[in-house]
């Protein structure tokens, strides 16, 4: 049921938001709750190509236990058990990114910034790279 796994797309992210609802029973409602958006704006992401923020993401990962690898490229478990939450490797940037930040001192809202930068800058990578070889592929077909 992996949908668009190793795929970076707006159709393929939106697959995996279905997979979501489908295997929690969550409502798009229930959701988007937990992501601090509104319903119609998760509706959006199933049906517009709108992709949301890293500070979104962020929340269903933390709130859900989502595993962010799989949300983000379909690769891995779709959710993440206590046990295995280490093991995700965003999760281990995080977590490192949020203990350097506290040992210098930061604040709560300057931790959030930084893991929210953070996140940020990996969805433009993979969005760049999903991009990229969109673009090789055109090129090789010509």
């Amino acid at each position: 049921m992996d949908s668009a796994k190793g795929t970076f797309s707006s159709d393929a992210f939106a697959a995996r938001l279905r997979e979501i609802r489908k295997a929690t029973g969550r409502t798009g409602a229930e959701i988007a709750m937990h992501g601090s958006i509104t319903k119609q704006t998760f509706s959006g992401y199933l049906h517009t190509g709108r992709l949301p923020s890293a500070g979104v993401l962020a929340n269903w990962v933390f709130r859900l236990g989502i595993n962010a690898n799989w949300l983000l490229t379909g690769e891995g478990p779709m959710l993440l058990d206590e046990a295995r939450l280490g093991e995700d490797p965003v999760v281990q940037r995080v977590a490192l990114l949020v203990r350097s930040l506290r040992d210098s001192g930061a604040m709560d809202a300057e931790v959030l910034r930084g893991v929210q930068d953070m996140l940020e800058d990996d969805l433009a990578r993979l969005e760049r790279d999903a991009s990229d070889s969109d673009l090789a592929v055109l090129s090789a077909q010509d």
